[in-house]
């Protein structure tokens, strides 16, 4: 009996751990699939519909408040001119948040060791490791941000099932959401 229990008192530990650890070994699997430019391999790793959202939602708050700061309340236009480019910002991140643009959305995050090799370091021949941070923001969420400070924003995960992982959001840098 009281091998079982500790066999039992194992198998949930290590079924805690894996728990745990699975969303560093998600990452891992997106930076593998960033590095190789292996679009397919990236796009089991995202959640479209969710990621989609996230931009859209992020890009027309940032329009809203723009539009609303430089043409006021009052003017009649500035309704029609948000519903416009509402119109073509949703075409675009449709456009955008696919396989080979999350592909290029990621080469120049925090993830992937590319944004560092192509800002000269690459030239010198120097391979430069990504400098980021990675921890959950909750049960259920999990987020990665650059650790200099003149890069912020970050990517977010969100789990699907026990061990499962999908990148479901992107946040934005103040210079990309004009904040």
């Amino acid at each position: 009996m009281k091998k079982i229990t500790i066999a039992a008192a194992v198998a949930a530990i290590a079924i805690a751990a894996t728990a745990y650890t699975s969303p560093y070994y998600a990452l891992h699997q997106i930076k593998t699939a960033v590095a190789a430019r292996d679009a397919e391999a990236l796009a089991s790793h995202v959640d479209f519909p969710a990621l989609r959202d996230s931009v859209k939602t992020q890009l027309e708050a940032n329009m809203a408040s723009s539009i609303a700061a430089v043409a006021g309340s009052d003017n009649p236009f500035a309704a029609l001119g948000q519903s416009i480019a509402g119109a073509m910002l949703g075409k675009m991140v449709d456009a955008m948040v696919s396989p080979a643009g999350v592909v290029a959305l990621v080469n120049k995050s925090a993830v992937s060791p590319q944004a560092e090799a192509d800002d000269g370091a690459s030239a010198e021949g120097k391979q430069t490791k990504a400098d980021y941070a990675a921890g959950y923001a909750g049960l259920n969420t999990f987020i990665v941000r650059a650790k200099e400070g003149d890069k912020e924003g970050g990517l977010v995960l969100q789990r699907h099932g026990i061990w499962g992982w999908k990148l479901s959001g992107i946040e934005l840098a103040p210079a990309v959401a004009g904040r």
